[in-house]
């Protein structure tokens, strides 16, 4: 195949080769968001997903002046089109994973592991990605685009880290323009162990926070239940929650469950405030608002100490109790 001819078929299949990436893209997305739920996926992806096809130049010198070897290079070059999932953690790579394997409509064929290339090469520090390719395993439409059986777009999943160290070195040491100096390479793999290093000590401290806010997260859930269950409809999300359930479950028992549901039955008289309230303030649309209403019952003078509300909005919920906010 000449150069004219390679360039010709690839410019024919280009809209199926865009259109398969797309599909690609919009799968993972969906599939990772139900993964990490209620995390919304834009703060778990740390850059926009997009298929990218290769211009073509790229893909001719990558076919014909590269020796790479191909016999057969456009049925052997995989990344025609390709995507790049970043995110923060290693654990958070293994969810992308997780989610490429899940969908059955592509065969995925992993190309690359760094895991498995340090278990195999334990004293380097080299380019760190996890690369598969997805091969479309039925033809169907999508968009209007024919898209045949056994068509490739290779997906890329990095961490952040791994993703700026690619960022400044990949050009120049791994596809070279120039010849890479021994002192070049010395110092790409000082960075590399670096950064091997700094994501460990991540994902050291990201456990550690997880498990601080475990009674959070549980006390959070709870509340959104019981809320969904008494009010009849679904509570919001925001940071005043979370501000909220950290403040105020410092105050409750390893009984507060049942505490809270005995206390509930004695105060449903709450639910037509809530629901009236739920229009004027984002406050009360919060599962939160419950825990406040059930500490400033249970511990007044606790209740408002420090409190994250300001103490016009406190002085309504002590007044709803028939307590007051000066006297408690």
């Amino acid at each position: 195949m000449t150069e004219a001819e390679f360039l010709d078929r690839w410019r024919k299949e280009l809209p199926a080769y865009t259109a398969w990436g797309k599909f690609v893209a919009q799968r993972l997305c969906g599939a990772i968001e139900a993964t990490v739920s209620p995390l919304a996926l834009e703060a778990f992806l740390k850059i926009p997903v997009k298929a990218r096809t290769k211009q073509d130049d790229s893909l001719l010198q990558k076919a014909f002046y590269r020796n790479k070897g191909y016999q057969d290079p456009y049925s052997e070059i995989e990344d025609k089109v390709g995507l790049r999932f970043v995110v923060l953690l290693a654990n958070d790579v293994d969810k992308v994973q997780e989610a490429i394997l899940s969908i059955d409509d592509w065969i995925a064929e992993k190309a690359r592991d760094y895991v498995q290339e340090q278990k195999a090469r334990p004293y380097e520090f080299d380019y760190q990605s996890v690369h598969y390719v997805l091969r479309s395993r039925l033809p169907f439409r999508f968009e209007e685009v024919e898209i045949w059986a056994d068509l490739p777009c290779e997906v890329q999943v990095r961490t952040l880290l791994q993703h700026a160290y690619s960022e400044l070195t990949h050009d120049t040491i791994y596809k070279p323009n120039v010849q890479a100096s021994p002192a070049l390479k010395r110092a790409a793999a000082k960075s590399m162990a670096l950064i091997e290093a700094t994501s460990d000590y991540f994902t050291a401290v990201n456990d550690e926070i997880q498990t601080a806010l475990a009674k959070s997260k549980e006390t959070s859930a709870l509340l959104d239940t019981c809320y969904s269950e008494w009010l009849g409809v679904e509570p919001s999300e925001g940071p005043l929650q979370s501000l909220l359930v950290d403040h105020y479950a410092k105050l409750v028992s390893e009984s507060f469950e049942s505490d809270f549901r005995k206390w509930w039955s004695e105060k449903s008289f709450l639910r037509e405030i809530i629901l009236q309230r739920r229009e004027e303030a984002v406050t009360y649309r919060l599962s939160a608002i419950l825990l406040v209403y059930f500490c400033v019952s249970n511990f007044p003078a606790m209740s408002k100490r420090d409190a994250p509300l300001p103490d016009k909005a406190l002085a309504h919920i002590y007044s709803d109790l028939g307590r007051s906010l000066a006297s408690s």
